[in-house]
């Protein structure tokens, strides 16, 4: 089970600081954790009612929310994914289906609420805007840990966000008893992820080169650190590999949140990250160039 953050006690003073304490000790052991006291329950419930909706309705209403400029509906068929993508070499059928939207009008949300999903459009907005919030009390944290209070929050005036609905059909293990794979062992591109969950077992986390089933109840969001944070934190803060098995048999439905700064944002490392024990390790990038870079990658688990 990863630490549990509360994070309603952000903000001046003594909680604040006990907060960011809590994140930095988190951070460090398995960059990654459990959020508490994030105050968006009832919009992450309106999220969840809304994937699955999208995901029951039939398959060829679904494919009329085409995937464009890395925006829209992928079904869970290998054949609509890039054949060459290196997640997908070698292996069964096995694949989840998603829909992936952005802050503005990267999908047409309106007409998916058309298609059958009454109240699509307020709860993907709602949801979105209180993820944010919390991801900024997060980002919070995070400068505050590293002596840079307000070094997040200047640079998300533009967030480059995206929010994903995934659904993974019911699989049991495979005939040799271990747990057929649906996504490959993979970290976060971004700064950090909200990963909202439905409490069906899935995720693994690679500690000590083991993979350890990471627990969280139904409703629950962990915070994920990805590779750009990597870079801005000189490795200070790692982003750690997962992935998703799938042996419950029961259909799984989880909701990623990838929180990332605008665009132009210059990532560079954060000077109370260098030391003489650990040298600059990176370039500077732009944040868009960066999530590019990756999003277009081969290794990308879901293309």
């Amino acid at each position: 089970m990863p630490p549990t953050v509360d994070i309603s006690a952000t903000g001046g003073g003594s909680g604040g600081r006990g907060v960011a304490a809590e994140v930095e000790a988190a951070c460090a052991d398995q960059g990654l954790f459990v959020l508490a006291g994030h105050g968006i329950d009832a919009e992450l419930g309106a999220a969840f009612d809304a994937a699955r909706a999208f995901f029951g309705l039939p398959g060829d209403v679904k494919d009329r929310v085409p995937r464009i400029n890395r925006y829209g509906y992928v079904p869970d068929r290998i054949e609509a994914r890039t054949p060459s993508s290196a997640a997908y070499m070698g292996r069964s059928s096995l694949a989840a289906e998603y829909l992936d939207m952005g802050l503005a009008d990267e999908v047409d949300l309106d007409a998916i609420e058309t298609l059958g999903c009454g109240g699509f459009v307020a709860a993907v907005r709602g949801y979105q805007a209180a993820a944010l919030g919390a991801a900024h009390a997060v980002l919070e944290a995070l400068a505050t840990t590293l002596g840079v209070p307000g070094f997040f929050t200047a640079r998300m005036a533009e967030p480059q966000c995206r929010l994903r609905f995934l659904h993974y059909p019911p699989a049991g293990p495979l005939e040799d008893g271990s747990a057929p794979t649906f996504s490959t062992p993979h970290t976060d591109y971004g700064a950090i992820t909200l990963l909202a969950t439905d409490g069906v077992p899935g995720l693994e986390l690679l500690q000590d080169s083991r993979w350890v089933p990471v627990s969280a109840p139904a409703g629950g969001i962990i915070v994920q650190l990805g590779d750009m944070l990597a870079r801005w934190t000189n490795d200070r803060y790692r982003s750690t590999p997962h992935r998703v098995v799938g042996s419950s048999g029961a259909d799984r439905f989880s909701i990623p949140f990838f929180v990332n700064p605008d665009p132009s944002t210059v990532v560079s490392t954060i000077e109370s990250c260098v030391t003489a024990e650990r040298p600059e390790r990176y370039e500077p990038v732009t944040a868009g160039e960066f999530l590019v870079s990756r999003i277009d990658s081969p290794a990308e688990p879901y293309v």
